[in-house]
Order: C-alpha cells, then sequence, then structure tokens
C-alpha cells in the first residue's frame, strides 16, 4: 500500500498490458491494478489524474452505506467495520439483541418484532461496537497526545462522526461508525483529543493534526 496525496492506494502488479484503477464499492478502498515493473512515480500520476472520480466514488460508497433502507430479512447486508455480514434472525427464548458469529450478524428478538424494533436493536449493537474499540483507541492515543479523555458513549447522530467537550473532556461518537473501516473511527478520536490541546479548528489544529496523524486525509475519506 502506497499513500498519494493523503489517500491510501493497494497496488497490485499483475501479468497484464494496461492499468486498471478502481473504488471498491462495500470499503471505498482505491485499489490500482498495473504491468509488472510499473513504478511508484506512474501509479502516483495515475491516481493524481484520477483524483475527482475517486472522490466521487467514495462519497457515494459513503452515501450508500449511510442511507440504504433495510428489510431485516435473512441473508439481506449490513456493512460492519468495512465489510459486508449477512443477517441472520432469530426468536430464541433469552434476551434480546445482536451479536456478531463468525459469518453473520445474528439479531435474536420475538418473531413478530417490527422493523423499527430489529433496527433499534442493530444501532444499539453498532453503538457498544463503537464503545468498545474507541477505548482501546484512546488507551492507545493518551500518552502519545499527552492527554486525557473523560467519558465515552456512542449514539447515532445525523450531522457529527463526533464531539468533545473540552470542559470535562467527556467525547461523543456516532454509532454510524461501526459500519467504516476501524481507520475512520481512530480518525474521529484523534480528532477529538486533539481538541483538548487546541479546542479551535485553526492552523495550530490541524498542523496537530498533520503531525500526530500524517495520514489523516486518508483516513477521514474513508466516511466520504
Amino acid at each position: 500500500m502506497i499513500s498519494v496525496d493523503d489517500v491510501s492506494v493497494i497496488v497490485t502488479q499483475k501479468r497484464i498490458k494496461h492499468c486498471y484503477i478502481k473504488v471498491d464499492r462495500e470499503n471505498g478502498n482505491v485499489c490500482v491494478s498495473v504491468p509488472i515493473g510499473w513504478n511508484v512515480k506512474a501509479v502516483e500520476e495515475l491516481v493524481r489524474s484520477k483524483a475527482s472520480w475517486i472522490k466521487r466514488k467514495q462519497t457515494a460508497v459513503s452515501d450508500r452505506v449511510l442511507n440504504r433502507k433495510f428489510e431485516f430479512n435473512n441473508g439481506e447486508l449490513h456493512q460492519v467495520w468495512g465489510s459486508e455480514v449477512p443477517l441472520i434472525n432469530t426468536s430464541n427464548s433469552g434476551r434480546r439483541g445482536v451479536k456478531r458469529s463468525q459469518y453473520a450478524l445474528v439479531i435474536n428478538a420475538p418473531a413478530e418484532s417490527s422493523l423499527d424494533t430489529r433496527e433499534k436493536l442493530l444501532t444499539a449493537w453498532y453503538a457498544q461496537e463503537v464503545k468498545s474499540a474507541a477505548l482501546v483507541l484512546v488507551d492507545k492515543w493518551e500518552p502519545v497526545l499527552g492527554v486525557k479523555a473523560g467519558r465515552l458513549s456512542a449514539q447515532k447522530m445525523k450531522s457529527k462522526w463526533g464531539s468533545c467537550n473540552i470542559q470535562n473532556g467527556n467525547i461523543r461518537l456516532n454509532s454510524e461508525l461501526a459500519k467504516f473501516p476501524k481507520g475512520a473511527l481512530e480518525h474521529v478520536i484523534v480528532h477529538e483529543l486533539v481538541h483538548l490541546l487546541e479546542p479551535s479548528h485553526g492552523k495550530r489544529f490541524y498542523s496537530l493534526m498533520d503531525e500526530f496523524l500524517p495520514n489523516r486525509k486518508a483516513l477521514k475519506a474513508l466516511t466520504g
């Protein structure tokens, strides 16, 4: 993998005559197939020439992930950390909820449960996934940045991926982040923690972001 102007690119050399570039419709990854012997400079030029197209495709992936309407039928595909996972409905006795098996998302709820009920169960599971992953990332980044976060929470949000209360360090995260590759969550975590060093979105803030997370633009692009 290489980075071209903050775009992460997966490069594969093959026995082909021409180069091919695609944006994975599932997770937004940029993949380039090139003839054996191509050099990095040539790949960089190709990616730069397609920059606008790449942005449009990645935005389309993000919009599709966030705006898709679900029927919660068996086999229906749902996004989990950038991958599509099939859904399985069960109505076993015991606690309602969602769990992930090796190959599927399992929603356990009474057979007569409404779509709204199943959606709420899945949203709650996404929130727990985000919170659990975020705790690990906060532990990773607090000593790097020299800051201390407050309480972490996650819920479905309409217009923000995250927010940070500068006074108490509490961080609130969008549960929808569980639909995207974990790099997207890491970008949001670092973004909110950096606000504990610089509350504004001024030059110092972005200078700190570039210092601690040089590939921040590529990670941000994961959510369109």
